[in-house]
């Protein structure tokens, strides 16, 4: 089981990026879902280029769960290529009603990314006053809390962190950094809401518009700051994970 949510309090500081980020960087087999309330498609418009998914995504898991096909079965033929073998992405929702009408289906969903052999980073969007769907906190080994470190940020955070680690229980929870030291550092953070930071992300807008926006990469982007520490974040979910699998008892 290697499930993580990504989430953000408010005035986002790159939820969407930092997860295709990780999902096409992922050593080994990876899936990035959409599962923003607040369905933007940015994916499929930014990273993907604008490409059509021909109705895969949340939408064809609701009519597979309405017919009552297992959604384990289901999942590979949802998905679409995020351009490496092995790197695949589900899309959200396809319009603003839909996220309504998903709540049965979650827990089955849950269960089918809970079977996934490789990463599975999930893309909640914002927390907003319902919060990451139940199942998918249930069925994960983490939920990251994205935030900026402004003081706007920092407010947010106040207000909708408590939540996240009462539903996920604290072990479970980590805050990562985008652009630490604008003006307060990870330390001051952590330390503040008593939540462990698990990585900061570097401050690298021209970095991080080649996943946020399909932008050209800059030069040097594998070896810059950016994806540097993106790759850091990867092996601390490795670590959990591995972690993770030990408490349920689940063989390595």
């Amino acid at each position: 089981m290697s499930v993580f949510l990504l989430t953000s309090a408010g005035h986002s500081p790159g939820v969407t990026t930092l997860a295709v980020a990780l999902a096409t960087n992922s050593i080994g087999p990876a899936l990035l879902v959409d599962a923003n309330p607040e369905p933007d498609q940015s994916v499929l418009a930014g990273y993907l280029q604008g490409i059509d998914p021909g109705g895969r995504g949340l939408g064809g898991l609701l009519q597979a769960h309405r017919e009552r096909r297992p959604l384990e079965n289901e999942l590979a033929a949802m998905t679409v290529s995020l351009g490496e073998p092995g790197h695949d992405f589900l899309p959200g929702f396809a319009n603003p009603g839909m996220a309504g009408l998903f709540g049965p289906a979650w827990p089955d969903l849950a269960a089918a990314l809970a079977s996934e052999s490789g990463l599975v980073v999930v893309d909640c969007g914002r927390i907003g006053a319902a919060g990451p769907p139940a199942a998918l906190v249930k069925a994960a080994a983490g939920v990251l809390v994205v935030t900026g470190s402004r003081l706007v940020d920092l407010a947010a955070l106040r207000l909708y962190l408590p939540e996240v680690v009462e539903a996920a229980a604290p072990e479970r929870v980590g805050l990562v950094v985008v652009g630490p030291g604008r003006p307060y550092g990870s330390g001051e953070i952590a330390a503040r809401f008593g939540v462990p930071v698990w990585a900061k992300i570097a401050w690298r807008p021209a970095e991080a518009e080649v996943f946020a926006a399909g932008e050209p990469p800059p030069r040097r982007l594998a070896s810059g700051a950016f994806l540097t520490d993106v790759r850091g974040l990867s092996a601390t979910l490795a670590e959990r994970t591995e972690g993770h699998r030990r408490l349920i008892g689940v063989p390595s």
